[in-house]
């Protein structure tokens, strides 16, 4: 008999979770010495900092390097570029810099695994500082606007500055915050208007083939007319977006990161473009997200990526949260601990 993936994922965790959870704390690490998968990061885990920060940073940025390299010779995701012609080492010996500043940070909140947050940053944008995705998530770490405001990052289209010379397409630069008011209009219309009798396919042929069209002609006529109103918002909202991702890639096109002119202009304009901010934020995003669910780094990782309410648990599974029913988010997970198992292996 076949396992649903996601009924495995649960079976999986919860088992360790549960184990661990009832154990003492010495049998708490006989238990991780006698597994690799180790699902919980405990609170007295200690990343590494000082001489030994130095070598580990290095290990990391050659592990990472070489996985790039070995995996996507001729195009790197995201990139759409052969590993050649992208500097990688510089990119991540800067990244993991910052990294290792964050995790030692905010490790108060709750300790971080820094290969844990490469693997999981190399699944949201390869390292590609000008990545922007259709959701309007930007950067390495692919903030969108309202948690980026949330962290503290200057974005796009936020300064009156930004509508005005040097920065170019400035009739453009309100369509982040238009793209969120049809975004919210959107909800709101859907939780007032949806209609009590709505139509399957199924049902529609039925009542066609019956010949009782009479009878649910009103019904009909309101749920034909909640569908035209919820496209139209849907056309406005992608029409927004893809006119605010032309803005941004218009004010950074041709632009280099370690220019310190271009760094200036990027800076001023979005710091999600940038390496300090967003990976500071990155880690403490995710420290936040073990605290809520007690170390629990798989519902921490589907939190930063659906947001902490996504993995909320009930009973026992309560302290630790949970990984919920949506592919996206599962995929994601998956990638992010075969990239994680990688980097440890190349790490030795």
């Amino acid at each position: 008999m076949s396992l649903d993936r996601k009924d495995f994922i649960k079976g999986m965790g919860s088992g360790l979770i549960l184990a661990l959870a009832n154990a003492t704390p010495a049998e708490a690490r006989e238990l991780q010495d006698l597994t690799p998968i180790n699902v919980i990061i405990p609170r007295s885990y200690q990343p590494p900092s000082g001489q030994a920060s130095k070598q580990y940073s290095e290990r990391l940025v050659k592990a990472t390097v070489g996985f790039l390299k070995d995996h996507y010779p001729n195009k790197v995701p995201v990139w759409n570029e052969p590993f050649t012609a992208i500097d990688f080492d510089k990119r991540l010996k800067n990244i993991v810099y910052w990294l290792m500043v964050g995790v030692n940070r905010h490790k108060n909140i709750y300790p971080v695994d820094p290969v844990w947050a490469i693997a999981q940053m190399m699944k949201e944008s390869y390292f590609y500082e000008f990545a922007v995705s259709t959701a309007l998530a930007v950067g390495i770490c692919q903030f969108i606007q309202p948690t980026a405001l949330s962290y503290d990052m200057l974005c796009a289209g936020i300064s009156p500055n930004h509508k005005h010379p040097p920065y170019v397409r400035t009739e453009l630069a309100n369509k982040a915050a238009e793209y969120y008011r049809i975004r919210d209009d959107r909800r709101r219309y859907r939780r007032q208007n949806k209609p009590k009798r709505r139509f399957s396919l199924t049902e529609a042929l039925e009542i066609i083939q019956s010949g009782k069209v009479g009878k649910h002609r009103q019904a009909a006529a309101k749920h034909l007319e909640y569908l035209r109103r919820v496209d139209e918002y849907d056309t406005a909202r992608s029409k927004a977006r893809d006119d605010f991702r032309t803005y941004l890639r218009a004010n950074v096109e041709g632009k280099d990161i370690f220019n310190p002119k271009d760094l200036a202009y990027i800076v001023n304009f979005d710091e999600r473009f940038t390496y300090k901010k967003p990976v500071l934020s990155m880690v403490k995003m995710l420290a936040e997200g073990l605290r809520a669910r007690n170390g629990n780094i798989l519902a921490a990782t589907i939190a930063y990526n659906a947001g902490l309410n996504s993995t909320l648990g009930v009973g026992r599974y309560k302290r630790f949260g949970r990984i919920p029913a949506i592919e996206q988010s599962t995929t994601y997970l998956s990638h992010i601990l075969v990239n994680h198992y990688e980097l440890l292996e190349r790490m030795g």
